[in-house]
């Protein structure tokens, strides 16, 4: 049978039943509902029958000006009791290059918060500093000093994402001890406020964030390949110009291919 080559089709014989179950309709009841009883658990019953695993959304939000802009919401509960609430917290790398357009969308999206994960040695350069925005209010959240930014520190603490998997686990160990006080704070503030929404960033909206949303979304029961799968993500959501790039590989005196590596969400 071609049907029992397919994970996940739902083929059931009928003994004795014609192409109208004449006759058959009990038998036809009791297989249908034996089926959807296996599968009482939403979540894998999308898995099992090759369903979508999230609430179709647009995950990627336009904010002029801004890069790695997502949504977190939307991903199914591994239980099957639902998903993860939509148009409620969001993630994104910094909000220094932030259009009148972009703020335009931040108020549409209900943001009443912005919490940045960087410490003032990061956005010196005002272009890098998040403006001022009416109804929005700025968090302060740095986890790091901002002597930990010096440039012999940098080279130090940058070290650990040139070294593969490994240097990439010292590392986001090292950002999980600094972080509990901060993670707790905004924990605290999704729960006291409901109504609204959020955002949460850091210099690209990779390292420090992404580890808070893998904190947020595992709180929340989701499946830990999804967890994965939306940290992903972020290589899609960040981009430098080549030429940018290659001079910070060659400040740090690495390849651009090793650049490009940490840059990204391996």
């Amino acid at each position: 049978m071609f049907a029992n080559k397919i994970a996940n089709h739902t083929l059931e014989l009928v003994p004795g039943a014609n192409h109208t179950f004449e006759g058959k309709y009990e038998e036809l009841v009791a297989v249908i509902t034996a089926h959807f009883e296996s599968h009482n658990n939403a979540y894998e019953r999308a898995q099992v029958l090759g369903h979508p695993l999230s609430v179709c959304i647009p995950r990627w939000i336009d904010v002029e000006g801004v890069q790695n802009f997502r949504d977190i919401g939307g991903w199914p509960i591994k239980d099957g009791s639902g998903y993860v609430r939509e148009r409620t917290v969001f993630r994104c790398a910094h909000l220094g290059g932030i259009t009148a357009k972009g703020i335009q969308t931040l108020h549409q999206l209900r943001v009443s918060s912005v919490f940045d994960f960087r410490s003032e040695a990061e956005f010196k350069n005002e272009k890098f500093r998040m403006p001022d925005i009416p109804g929005i209010t700025h968090y302060p959240s740095a986890m790091f000093k901002s002597e930990d930014f010096s440039p012999e520190n940098m080279v130090k603490n940058l070290s650990a994402f040139l070294e593969g998997p490994e240097g990439f686990l010292r590392a986001y160990k090292n950002i999980l001890e600094r972080a509990k006080d901060q993670y707790r704070k905004i924990f605290l503030h999704i729960i006291e406020h409901p109504n609204t929404a959020s955002v949460v960033h850091c210099q690209a909206g990779k390292d420090r964030t992404g580890l808070f949303f893998v904190l947020l979304l595992g709180l929340c029961g989701v499946d830990d390949d999804i967890i994965v799968q939306e940290y992903s993500l972020t290589t899609l959501g960040i981009w430098e110009p080549r030429k940018t790039l290659a001079a910070k590989a060659k400040a740090f005196g690495v390849s651009y291919e090793k650049a490009l590596e940490v840059y990204g969400a391996p």
